[in-house]
């Protein structure tokens, strides 16, 4: 028998939802949601020529798509009129499909809010989330995230405007959701939040994301005490799918691995399905398992039981850090959760060879160029195509048989070595010309003549840190990445390399083992 639609979301994590870690996650899960990073919608504007939210038609720059987070391989160079000859090209095999994935916007000033809204829209977007949940002084501080639902009036408006500006049934409006908590600060009564709710589904909203637990502003605590002192409150996300049964719930918060996942989704008698629980379940429950929970002997009194029965409003559920932490236990995502017949990679190495043969392509290695422009941002945003003089450097040799065409080649020019790019009195005079050169030259002088900048090596090594969690060589690998990230002899080969070589540090029977299954799907065949 299957069921109702559920889904798992990649929760949106500031500094950790770039495009480099929603790409190994999407290598990981095609079906998973992936979300952004929470995307200041005053940064938007300010970044636009194009201030009217009344046009149906935003017009797309370079710049502010990249200010949307958003990326695809297939129009990237479409939207921002670049010229596809300076950047590199994919076959259907290489590609990797974005989607489904969920812009995050961050505002309090609903006017910011619709043009943020037509932006995600014109950029291609499945839905957008209004932020209500953030507790940093950053967004706390500026009257919106968290502080948004101590606002009940400011937050109607603001979803309002996202709602009217998603466009009409004709125009399949993109879907609006908000994330928020179960309480903030010293309004953390149920009824404050049943009435948080009842304000938003007044102005039009139907998705709701619910993190479950009560957040702490004003310094009291910090973002990551946040995520973990607050005690986790289940049951409280359950009744409010009884008080709004026309709603759409996803639940987040303390979700330790793919089985807790499905539990919660489908609960633990799949079988049973019904809009939200009936009196004789429901009291059960409420009478085993409230905060502080003695059933569940979680840390703080945290109760994170799964409820009794299918809710089929509750549409799925959210992780964060446990994608971040240990990336290993997504890799059943597709099969364990959603049914399909396989996973897309069976083992860490096929995960690895496919997420750096993306990084080369997008910051490809500078050792065997002449070109002097510092790499400060992805290929494709650069101005010019970067030649290589050969396919390797002397310290990249080890690695020759592996380099491909990443970048159209020209003809071999002259062998140069990665000795000839790190000498001290490299001529930079070539760089008074450019925007800021004297500041370029300094940075080119005190970093050894390396010509990619320290930010593309730890994006791009950033998703990989937690992929042999609790495997044999998992501090080995990570010392490595950190040692030879900050290694001026080999940062112009590029983060796919500095990858490879930590890779070799680790017995290759870890690589190869193939990624650990959840058991069998016996009791029910999720639908798709």
């Amino acid at each position: 028998m299957k069921h109702g639609h559920k889904e798992f979301h990649i929760a949106p994590m500031l500094d950790v939802s770039t495009i480099e870690f929603r790409y190994f996650m999407r290598l990981l899960t095609k079906r998973a949601i992936l979300w952004t990073e929470m995307v200041v919608a005053e940064t938007l504007v300010h970044r636009s020529v194009h201030h009217s939210v009344e046009d149906e038609d935003i017009q797309l720059d370079l710049e502010l798509i990249r200010h949307c987070g958003w990326f695809d391989e297939r129009d990237h160079y479409d939207c921002s009129g670049r010229d596809p000859a300076v950047v590199p090209t994919l076959t259907a095999d290489e590609f990797v499909d974005p989607h489904p994935i969920v812009c995050q916007i961050g505002t309090n000033d609903p006017w910011q809010a619709a043009f943020a809204t037509r932006v995600a829209k014109s950029c291609g977007y499945d839905r957008i989330d209004l932020n209500a949940e953030c507790p940093s002084d950053r967004v706390a501080g500026r009257e919106f995230g968290a502080a948004l639902m101590r606002d009940h009036d400011t937050a109607a408006q603001v979803v309002r405007s996202m709602v009217d500006a998603s466009g009409s049934r004709e125009q399949k409006p993109i879907p609006v959701s908000v994330k928020t908590r179960i309480g903030v600060d010293d309004f953390d009564s149920f009824e404050h939040l049943a009435d948080f709710i009842q304000c938003l589904v007044h102005a039009g909203c139907r998705r709701f994301v619910i993190h479950a637990r009560k957040v702490y502003t004003q310094g009291l605590m910090s973002p990551a005490q946040n995520r973990t002192v607050p005690p986790l409150n289940y049951p409280w996300v359950y009744r409010l799918m009884e008080h709004f049964p026309q709603c759409d719930f996803w639940l987040n918060g303390g979700i330790m691995n793919l089985e807790h996942a499905r539990n919660i989704a489908f609960g633990q008698s799949p079988e049973i399905s019904v809009v939200c629980s009936d009196k004789e379940n429901a009291t059960s429950f409420h009478d085993k398992h409230s905060v502080p929970c003695k059933n569940c002997n979680m840390p703080y009194g945290s109760c994170i039981a799964p409820p009794p029965i299918n809710l089929s409003n509750l549409r799925g559920v959210m992780v964060g850090r446990l994608a971040r932490d240990n990336p290993s236990a997504l890799a059943d995502v597709d099969r364990y959760f959603y049914g399909e017949a396989s996973n897309p990679c069976k083992n860490r190495r096929e995960l690895l060879e496919k997420y750096i043969l993306f990084i080369e392509k997008v910051y490809p290695r500078r050792g065997c160029d002449d070109d002097k422009i510092i790499s400060s941002r992805m290929v494709m945003d650069m101005q010019q195509k970067i030649i290589h003089n050969s396919p390797h450097c002397d310290v990249c040799r080890e690695f020759s048989s592996e380099v491909t065409a990443i970048i159209d080649q020209e003809p071999t020019i002259e062998k140069k070595s990665q000795s000839e790019f790190t000498k001290i009195n490299f001529n930079c005079s070539h760089l008074a010309d450019q925007k800021h050169g004297r500041r370029r030259k300094r940075r080119f002088l005190k970093n050894q003549g390396a010509k990619i900048v320290s930010g593309i090596i730890d994006s791009a090594i950033q998703p990989t840190l937690g992929i042999l969690f609790g495997q044999r060589g998992n501090s080995q690998f990570r010392r490595e990445l950190h040692r030879l990230s900050r290694d001026m002899t080999v940062r112009n080969c590029g983060a796919g390399y500095i990858l490879k070589k930590a890779m070799a540090c680790v017995p290759p029977e870890v690589w190869d083992r193939p990624f650990a299954l959840n058991e069998s799907i016996v009791n029910y065949i999720p639908s798709k």
